[in-house]
């Protein structure tokens, strides 16, 4: 039995309008940022909120909806599979990145970003 797989599903908010680029060689590419939150009950019994950035990239199709509704504050629900790739940064030092690969997008809410509430429907592009 072979199982192995690499899926990631999130619901979070994103943290700034997402950026969208065309490539040298045509192609629509999309990042973004989404906080996800977690409420963590701390030894002295106190409740605490921690807050996890996830870095986000979207090609072709699924950038359509990203430009629509890719506005800071609204709430999506990826699906896709965690990457990483090596660069090197201006001052010739290696980075190393990790980000997820979105392959689906739902819409949950769109109202933070002042689009009248009958477009706030669930949007799905697989």
């Amino acid at each position: 039995m072979n199982a192995l797989m690499n899926q990631v599903q999130l619901i979070g908010r994103l943290g700034a309008d997402a950026e969208i680029k065309t490539t040298s060689q045509g192609a629509r590419v999309s990042n973004f940022r989404i906080a996800t939150n977690e409420r963590l009950k701390m030894n002295n019994g106190q409740w605490r909120e921690l807050t996890q950035w996830h870095s986000c990239v979207v090609w072709g199709e699924l950038t359509k909806i990203v430009e629509r509704f890719g506005h800071k504050g609204n709430l999506f629900m990826i699906s896709g599979a965690l990457q990483y790739h090596e660069y090197t940064d201006s001052q010739g030092i290696k980075r190393n990145v990790a980000e997820i690969k979105v392959s689906q997008i739902l819409v949950l809410d769109s109202s933070r970003s002042g689009i009248p509430s009958e477009v706030e429907e669930q949007e799905e592009i697989v």
